[in-house]
């Protein structure tokens, strides 16, 4: 299948996880000519892509790789904490934020997700600390997302709401495959796996499909894109 991994553009740099051995797990660019600007961690690669989030009060590039959950200082490349995770199964999904110190973690394949907590200690050490862990929610391909506080999310291919409180399951229903959604304002846009582009109200009481239109007649696995009024999406075909 090889590795698909989206770099994250911050700060004159182009960030990257490459699995690239001992200290060089991800790296980061200059964008302007390419030139090295830091190397850090030492977990292989995984199919999740970096992304910057701002946790106890510091923002730091979060990764999910081959075998942990980590951060790193965006200015040095540092790796602040490191959480393990099961390997043997592809890990894809980018960790989702939930509050100002406590991220989402969650993988198919039967593993489930995690409800980490990230903060310094006494000594300003940065510890990453379990909070929970539920098997309500298997992110196979798609992302979780947080709205209003709710987590959401494709179960198997079944769409999910959890209480962040304690990972129990608010509702699961609608078997829409391993698609994809984005959230766009207030609803999320979900491109199901049998290609349809369904239009969802994200509430924690039920499900509320608005509406739904066919796109493809075959497997789709691709994330949707929204610009403006317009939404691009695709598949292999």
């Amino acid at each position: 299948w090889g590795i698909s991994v989206s770099p994250l553009v911050t700060e004159g740099m182009v960030i990257v996880s490459v699995g690239g051995g001992p200290g060089k797990s991800l790296v980061a660019y200059r964008t302007e000519d390419g030139a090295p600007v830091w190397a850090g961690g030492n977990d292989g690669l995984g199919y999740s892509s970096p992304r910057l989030a701002e946790l106890d009060g510091a923002r730091q590039v979060l990764i999910f790789s081959d075998h942990s959950l980590a951060g790193h200082d965006p200015r040095t490349g540092a790796l602040w904490w490191q959480y393990p995770w099961p390997a043997g199964h592809p890990h894809v999904a980018v960790p989702a934020v939930v509050t100002t110190n406590s991220i989402l973690g969650s993988s198919g394949y039967g593993y489930g997700c995690e409800l980490l907590q990230i903060a310094r200690d006494a000594q300003g050490e940065w510890q990453a600390r379990r909070l929970w862990r539920s098997n309500r929610l298997k992110a196979k391909f798609a992302n979780p997302l947080i709205k209003d506080g709710f987590i959401y999310g494709l179960d198997d291919g079944i769409f999910t709401c959890l209480d962040p409180a304690n990972g129990q399951a608010r509702w699961k229903d609608g078997r829409y495959g391993h698609g994809q959604h984005i959230l766009a304002g207030d609803l999320l846009l979900l491109m199901a796996e049998t290609g349809e582009l369904v239009l969802l109200e994200p509430k924690p009481d039920a499900l509320h499909e608005l509406s739904r239109v066919p796109v493809f007649d075959h497997k789709t696995w691709n994330p949707p894109a929204m610009a403006g009024p317009y939404v691009l999406v695709r598949n292999d075909l």
